[in-house]
This record gives structure tokens, C-alpha cells and sequence, in this order.
């Protein structure tokens, strides 16, 4: 019988690597922001989600032809599809800041797309343990990182919603603002269900 060459485990892990170069192309871009250039950097970040959406196409796939995966068929969808939603996600933060026709980053926009990176280089660093599923010490370590990151976000989301309508602000820069805090932390919300899904195949394997 031929040996199997399709090797999920490296899929994902090259999934996680697009969310890791969105992630920090939008830490650049909250960072040093410049509508002059938010344009250029759309079709950036639109590349980068489009290579994801041809790896996550790639993977259901070949599940659809799949008898025997090294953990659950749908354990592995679920997994992939939540990955692709993260760069989405990241994705729609860009995309916002262009709809809005936001002017100024807002405040704690830059401190929340650096949580977002950690967030999602652990989530990387745990992708790339997965195949250690069976001895998962190590991978365990990784979810918890995401989960503790996932935190953080959550505490400077909440103060960043708390300055914004405590600020003089105008509607039209408080519903753009909002918008982008919003999906900022929904990046890291999915970083942590992502960690949940790889818990349940510890569980389910162990």
C-alpha cells in the first residue's frame, strides 16, 4: 500500500504561518499608520489571506477523499476552518480602517495588534507541536500561552472601549474605531477557540 503523503499536521502549521505574517503586517500597519499607504497594504494582506484560503481549500480536499487522518476528520476541520477565520479576521481589521475612512489609528489599536501577534505566533508555536498530540506536555504549555495572551487582550480591549467613549470623539470616529477594536480582539477570541479544538483532540487521544 502507498504511504500517505498527506501530512495535515504541516498543512496546518503552514495555515498558522499565514496568520503569523498577517498578524504582523497589521502590527505594522496600527504601528506606523498612513492612509497614503493603507491601500498598498490592503492588497498585501489581501495575498496573504488569499494564500491561506487556497492552503484551508487544499486541506478540505483531501479530507473529502480520506479514509484513515492521524486524529478525527472533523476534528481537523474544525481546526482548519477556525484558522482560516483568524485570517479573516485579521483581514477585516485592514479592510475597516479603509471603510471607516479612518484618519488616526486609534489609541490602543498598536498595544492590541502587538497582543494579537503573540497570540498568534503561541498558536503557531502550537500548531507546529500538534503532531505530538500523544506526549502533550509541551503542546499543553503552548495552549495555555494562547489562552494567557487571550486575556491580556480581552483586559486592553475593554479599557481601549472604555477611553474611546469616555474621549470627545465625533460618531463617525467612534463607530470606526469601535469597529476596529472589535475585530482586533475577535482575532485573539479565535486564537483561543482554535487552542480549544486542539485541547479536545489531546483529550480525545490521550
Amino acid at each position: 500500500m502507498a504511504k500517505n503523503k498527506n501530512d495535515y499536521f504541516e498543512m496546518i502549521r503552514r495555515q498558522t504561518a499565514c496568520c503569523v505574517q498577517a498578524a504582523s503586517l497589521l502590527e505594522d500597519i496600527l504601528c506606523h499608520f498612513s492612509t497614503e499607504r493603507i491601500a498598498a497594504q490592503r492588497e498585501q494582506m489581501h495575498e496573504i489571506e488569499h494564500t491561506a484560503d487556497k492552503i484551508n481549500h487544499d486541506i478540505q480536499t483531501r479530507l473529502s477523499t480520506e479514509f484513515i487522518t492521524p486524529i478525527d476528520q472533523e476534528d481537523i476541520l474544525r481546526l482548519v476552518t477556525i484558522i482560516d477565520d483568524i485570517t479573516d479576521a485579521l483581514d477585516d481589521v485592514v479592510l475597516e480602517l479603509y471603510m471607516y475612512h479612518v484618519a488616526e489609528a486609534p489609541q490602543d489599536a498598536a498595544a492590541l495588534a502587538k497582543v494579537v501577534s503573540r497570540c498568534v505566533l503561541a498558536l503557531n508555536e502550537a500548531a507546529g507541536e500538534l503532531r505530538n498530540f500523544k506526549k502533550p506536555e509541551g503542546l499543553r504549555r503552548l495552549l495555555v500561552r494562547v489562552n494567557d495572551i487571550e486575556g491580556e487582550g480581552d483586559a486592553l480591549f475593554m479599557e481601549a472601549i472604555h477611553r474611546l467613549f469616555d474621549s470627545s470623539a465625533d460618531c463617525k470616529t467612534l463607530l470606526g474605531h469601535k469597529a476596529v477594536y472589535e475585530s482586533l480582539e475577535n482575532c485573539c477570541d479565535l486564537c483561543e477557540h482554535a487552542a480549544d479544538v486542539i485541547e479536545q483532540v489531546i483529550i480525545k487521544n490521550t
